[in-house]
């Protein structure tokens, strides 16, 4: 640089100008030269680490997603239903069943009622008797008007069809003459109708029943259970049978199992996952002097540049101390990677031996489950840890109820029977009927008399089938102890609703006035590590409130609760302490919680010093502003001296000039 100055300099001199713009920046460059270089050295560095901790974060995220479905204890409560002949029996799992077999023997299936009036037409269109007709089904009888606008077959059968009355009408063309069928809308014994009231069909001898409803039947295991359909639903807590055939005397079998397939698959994937994260970590601190050709390969692109990190380093041996050792607690054999056949060779790679893993899968999954899953359980056995999520610390929470989950209740008054005991209704009795989040159904109970526990089941039945409180999902259950009925919601919480009103001819049942009854959730405090205390019922399950599930942002004493994501149901038992539920964490459960606490974005190892070197970046931005600032006064300052310079020289040339002229002038 100095050379170029002075090369720049001699030559100018031996003009009559400066080259001012090129001497000025020449100058300018040189005297920030040495603080832009250091800046340029910093930010090459410093670039090349951080490019490098990104691309080893979004690596290390990847392969946590892995680790984090193989630590989910919903990947081994996964479970198969198989069918020995589909034919005949059908399952589907609807929540979670208890592994076994199943012996159902089909005894018969549902049907719903069905009969053709005797009386024939020669067309749809011939009239039929006016006045009322009567269909009697359910405890309930619809009247129907059948007067000029309607008369005909056709009319009475549109009649019909457009009015809910449970039953549908067809018009059969049997070898030229026309018959009336009247079919049950629904399938089930109760489903059993009667039609009266016309001439044309006044009484049971003028029709011919085809088909008598009649409820599905099975044996399950022996035992024998009905239902109006063919599907057979809550038998079984969390399974559905589907009958699709009779087979008297033929009993199938229904298998429930875990599904290990999955499970393996998730194990597989997550030891192929893992020795491509280990070479990328080798690679990343490698101190391998590249070729030219590898350089240029984009797969050596981060080769040694975290060579020497000792967050590289500490990370590593992190990771492989996560998936080592016995679990502690355990006296299952399989307490280990090793005795589910995963080792780890001397090069950091895992092998697997999927020989070994299937057996072991196939022997006791649930034991593997609480190897490698974060999950949890409870010393109180009507307590049930249901779920676990990555915001769960694991520990040991003292666990007070103090309010159980109930179901909306409420009961007649007392009973007012005849001589014998029995409930009469002289006439016919009806009530409105509002169940969780149902709303107002009327129903109808025929006049009869009945005894306590038949006229329990007849409201029981009137109630759950009709159709305002079926469209909501809602049921209910109605008990006698002879004395009173209570009518309960199969609801649990406080979303549990039951409603009754506007009673008629019902005294002799008890029901005259107005009833009402809210159910409660569960209700009660976990104690955290710090000794604060998390209240459960503000967790409650909106559908079922003996369920809680604590939410993702929970807060216990000003900090977030060591208990986030907790999942679990209190069945039953008394108020009070009710032990601990204790939260574990297996290998691969270690394996995503460290590798999510170094990669959070404001606590993580990694992501704090991802931070640090982006804001040395931003740093050495400011300084380059800065020398860009010095660069520009400098070269303005040597502008304007090299001007002045060139001012004074010019003057000297013209005071050159004057000089040679008076002097070189020819003698006179």
């Amino acid at each position: 640089m100095a050379n170029e100055i002075g090369s720049t300099l001699l030559n100018t001199l031996t003009n009559s100008s400066f080259d001012v713009g090129n001497m000025a920046k020449v100058l300018a460059e040189a005297s920030v030269a040495g603080p832009r270089s250091i800046m340029e050295r910093s930010e090459q560095k410093i670039s090349k680490e951080l490019n490098a901790l990104t691309y080893l974060q979004n690596n290390l995220k990847a392969f946590n997603s892995y680790a984090k479905e193989l630590a989910s204890p919903s990947l081994f409560s996964s479970q198969t239903v198989t069918s020995s002949d589909a034919t005949v029996i059908g399952a589907s799992i609807t929540g979670s069943p208890v592994a076994g077999t199943y012996n159902i023997e089909s005894m018969q299936l549902a049907q719903a009622h069905t009969m053709v009036a005797n009386k024939t037409y020669a067309s749809q269109y011939d009239t039929v008797a006016m006045g009322t007709m009567q269909i009697q089904i359910n405890g309930q009888t619809h009247n129907i008007t059948v007067d000029a606008s309607n008369n005909t077959v056709e009319g009475l059968q549109r009649t019909i069809n457009n009015g809910n009355y449970g039953v549908t009408a067809s018009i059969v063309n049997n070898g030229g003459v026309y018959q009336m069928m009247f079919s049950s809308a629904q399938t089930g014994a109760a489903s059993s109708f009667t039609v009266s009231g016309l001439t044309d069909f006044a009484a049971p001898a003028d029709f011919t029943v085809t088909s008598a409803a009649q409820d599905a039947q099975m044996k399950l295991n022996g035992l024998l259970v009905s239902s109006s359909t063919n599907s057979f639903s809550g038998v079984v807590d969390g399974l559905s049978f589907q009958l699709n055939a009779a087979s008297v005397g033929s009993v199938k079998t229904v298998t429930v199992a875990q599904d290990s397939s999955g499970v393996a698959e998730s194990i597989k994937e997550f030891v192929a996952v893992y020795n491509q994260l280990d070479l990328i970590l080798k690679d990343l601190g490698s101190y391998e002097k590249l070729t030219a050709a590898q350089m240029e390969d984009p797969e050596k692109e981060f080769t040694g540049d975290l060579a020497g990190s000792s967050l590289l380093r500490d990370l590593k041996t992190q990771i492989k101390d996560a998936l080592t050792g016995v679990m502690s607690g355990s006296t299952s054999p399989y307490n280990s990677l090793a005795s589910i056949g995963i080792s780890m060779d001397r090069y950091g790679q895992l092998q697997l031996d999927e020989a070994a893993l299937n057996t072991a899968l196939s022997s006791d999954i649930s034991s593997i489950a609480g190897m490698l899953a974060s999950g949890g359980s409870a010393t109180d056995a009507m307590v049930s840890v249901t779920g676990t999520n990555e915001k769960t610390l694991t520990g040991s929470y003292a666990l007070n109820v103090t309010q159980l989950a109930e179901r909306a209740t409420v009961s007649s008054g007392a009973l007012v029977p005849d001589v014998n005991g029995d409930i009469v209704l002289a006439a016919d009795g009806s009530f409105d009927i509002k169940v969780d989040g149902s709303g107002v159904a009327t129903v109808n109970i025929a006049a009869g008399t009945y005894t306590a526990a038949e006229f329990a089941t007849l409201m029981n039945t009137s109630i759950n089938n009709n159709a305002t409180i079926q469209a909501s999902g809602a049921q209910v259950s109605v008990t006698t102890d002879g004395s009173l009925f209570s009518i309960t919601s199969n609801r649990f919480g406080a979303n549990s609703v039951v409603e009754m009103s506007n009673f008629t001819n019902m005294g002799n049942a008890g029901f005259g006035a107005n009833l009402a009854d809210i159910g409660q959730n569960v209700d009660g405090t976990l104690t955290m590590s710090n000794g604060a205390t998390l209240n459960i019922g503000a967790y409650a399950d909106a559908t079922d409130g003996r369920k809680v599930k604590i939410s993702d942002f929970a807060v216990a004493g000003g900090e977030a609760a060591d208990v986030r994501g907790l999942q679990f149901e209190v069945l039953g038992g008394a108020v009070g302490a009710r032990g601990t539920i204790d939260v574990t964490q297996g290998f691969a459960g270690r394996v995503f919680e460290l590798i999510n606490n170094a990669t959070l974005t404001d606590t993580g190892l990694v992501a704090q010093r991802i931070d640090s070197l982006s804001n040395r970046m931003g740093e050495i931005e400011e300084k380059r502003v800065k020398i860009d600032l010095r660069f520009e006064k400098m070269e303005l300052k040597y502008r304007m001296q090299f001007s002045m310079l060139q001012s004074i020289m010019s003057q000297m040339k013209g005071t050159q000039d004057f000089l040679t002229a008076t002097y070189n002038r020819p003698a006179q």
